[in-house]
């Protein structure tokens, strides 16, 4: 029998919501079995069991030594997201052959069951979104940002414990111990830059096209919002499965991502209007204002090094005069 898991990845400032993602897990796959991989210290000012019954998993408890040295190298985005293929790992080998094990980012919501996906993962190895599914005219600036960042947006992925799949976990935690760096002018951006390669390079991978899956502000422009009969739909006929709130401030209804522009406020997107301010009182019921003000305890190494040093600890470079010259180092 194949056995579904779903984890998400954050420190203690995120802890709102990674329990608003598993509630909303829970509210339609009542089975789930839901992992919170805190990438922190235990704060002692935080009681845990409150996210019981969810199983909060910290880093350092997964038996990864070398976990110092990338503590050492990296912020903590980028630690974050470095430890994803070492959880899956863990995770597999507690659950077994063929487990179906999903990664969510914390500020992702469900309003749909996990059945599709798991249909799509029973004979895949790896399922994956894109940041885009249609081309546009003119050029979008989220066109630019997906050439920078990746074709695929690694807020999701959903991987099948196969022999294939556990090539792809080991070829993608080499990249990951030491080039797991936000740094655009050489090409790398955390975990989710080399996953453009993977479709490539691995075996049965499924690109999910269905706009249900990881609606976002990088694609409002080619998605809309219908609520019909307590549903939503995704351009009117694809039940939403899962909704990407990146960049939202709970406390400020008035963008809903990062970007500051009209294009990206409720006034602009009515058909998103009541999906926000459900997804605001879900975050505040959950004690959003007491853990979005903790702060990470973990020491991160990102700032002990020079621009210099951390060129070469990520790409090693530092042999090849050519590449030194090219690239300032």
């Amino acid at each position: 029998m194949q056995t579904s898991i779903v984890f998400t990845l954050c420190s203690n400032n995120y802890l709102a919501h990674a329990k608003t993602l598993g509630d909303s897990l829970k509210k339609h796959n009542p089975d789930v079995h839901f992992i919170i991989g805190l990438v922190d210290e235990r704060d002692p000012a935080i009681d845990y069991s409150y996210f019981a019954p969810y199983e909060v998993l910290p880093y350092s408890e997964i038996g990864y030594a070398f976990f110092s040295e990338m503590l050492a190298k990296y912020n903590v985005i980028e630690f974050n997201t470095a430890v994803k293929p070492f959880y899956f790992e863990y995770i597999f080998k507690q659950y077994g052959k063929n487990s179906m094990v999903y990664y969510i980012d914390p500020d992702i919501a469900f309003y749909s069951s996990l059945e599709s996906l798991n249909e799509s993962l029973k004979n895949k190895n790896i399922v994956i979104t894109p940041h885009l599914t249609k081309a546009q005219l003119p050029v979008s600036p989220f066109e630019t940002m997906v050439l920078n960042v990746g074709i695929y947006n690694l807020g999701f992925i959903g991987i099948r414990n196969t022999e294939e799949s556990g090539n792809f976990l080991v070829w993608w935690q080499e990249r990951l111990k030491d080039h797991c760096y936000i740094d655009y002018a050489r090409g790398l951006f955390v975990d989710q830059i080399w996953i453009n390669l993977v479709p490539l390079i691995f075996k049965d991978v499924e690109v999910l096209m269905n706009p249900g899956y990881n609606m976002a502000c990088w694609n409002f422009h080619e998605r809309k919002l219908l609520s019909k009969e307590g549903k939503y739909f995704v351009n009117e006929e694809h039940p939403l499965v899962f909704f990407h709130f990146s960049g939202f401030k709970p406390l400020n209804m008035q963008y809903v991502s990062k970007i500051k522009t009209r294009e990206f406020t409720l006034e602009a997107r009515p058909d998103l209007k009541d999906l926000f301010h459900e997804y605001a009182k879900w975050l505040l019921d959950n004690d959003y204002a007491k853990f979005s003000a903790s702060k990470p305890k973990l020491k991160f190494g990102h700032g002990k090094y020079s621009k210099k040093q951390r060129i070469g600890l990520s790409l090693k470079f530092r042999t090849n005069s050519y590449i030194k010259k090219l690239f300032g180092v």
